[in-house]
C-alpha cells in the first residue's frame, strides 16, 4: 500500500521558496488551460492528444507539459465520475421515494454538474523524470529535494529534515521517487507491504442500502 508523509521547505532560502512558486503558478496554469479543454468532451483520454497539449503557451518544458496534462485528465476525470456516483444514488432515491433527500442532491448535482474543478488546493505531482531525492549528504539536513526539467533552466534544490512520522514510514517500506509540492510543503510517498490479517471465524456479506447502512448475509441491519 501507499502511504504518504508531509515535511516543511521552510529551511529553503527566499529565491528557492520564490523559485518554487514560480513553477507552481504556471503548472497550475497550464493545468486550468487542459481542464478547459478537457471539460467539454464527453470520453476523458488518460493521455491527453498533441493536438491538445500544442496549444498551451507556456515555459514549462515538455515534461512538465506531460505530466500537467496527465494531472489535469485524472482531475477532470475524478469529477465526472463523482458526478455520476451522484446521479446513481439520485435514482436510487426517487426509486425509493426518499423525494426530500432526493431534492437536495439533485441541487448539489446541477449546481456542481456546470462547475469545472477548483485548482486552489491541488499540488503539481511529479514523478522521478523531475525528482531526485538526496537523504545521504554530509549537511546540517536530513535530506536535500532536487527538482529538474521544470522549463526555462529552472533548477530548486530544497533541504528538508525527517519528521518522527517521516522515520517510522521509513522503516517500514521503501521511498518511492514520486512527490506532491506546495508552496509549503512536500509530500512524501511509501510503498509499505500490506500486513495479512489472519483469517479466522465465518465470513459474512454485506449489502449496501439506501434506507438501511448496509444488510448483513445473515440478516443484520
Amino acid at each position: 500500500m501507499i502511504l504518504s508523509t508531509t515535511t516543511t521547505i521552510k529551511f529553503a532560502n527566499k529565491q528557492k521558496k520564490e523559485d518554487l512558486k514560480l513553477f507552481i503558478s504556471e503548472y497550475k496554469r497550464v493545468c486550468q488551460f487542459f481542464i478547459n479543454e478537457l471539460w467539454l468532451l464527453d470520453k476523458i483520454p488518460i493521455l491527453i492528444p498533441k493536438e491538445i497539449t500544442s496549444k498551451v503557451q507556456t515555459w514549462l518544458s515538455a515534461r512538465a507539459v506531460q505530466c500537467a496534462a496527465k494531472q489535469s485528465s485524472g482531475i477532470v476525470r475524478g469529477t465526472k465520475k463523482k458526478l455520476s456516483q451522484r446521479m446513481f444514488v439520485y435514482n436510487k432515491l426517487i426509486e425509493g421515494n426518499y423525494l426530500r433527500q432526493a431534492c437536495r442532491l439533485k441541487k448539489l448535482i446541477d449546481k456542481e454538474s456546470i462547475s469545472k474543478p477548483n485548482l486552489e488546493q491541488t499540488q503539481p505531482e511529479l514523478d522521478i523524470r523531475f525528482v531526485k531525492i538526496d537523504l545521504e549528504n554530509n549537511t546540517l539536513f536530513d535530506g536535500w529535494l532536487n527538482l529538474t526539467c521544470l522549463g526555462n533552466k529552472l533548477k530548486i534544490k530544497i533541504p528538508f529534515k525527517k519528521s518522527q512520522h517521516f522515520n517510522e514510514m521509513l522503516s517500514q517500506g521503501k521511498i518511492k521517487t514520486g512527490i506532491r509540492i506546495s508552496s509549503k510543503l512536500i509530500t512524501f510517498m511509501f510503498d509499505i507491504p500490506d500486513v495479512s490479517l489472519k483469517e479466522s471465524g465465518e465470513t459474512i456479506g454485506l449489502d449496501i442500502g439506501i434506507k438501511n447502512v448496509f444488510t448483513t448475509s445473515d440478516n443484520q441491519k
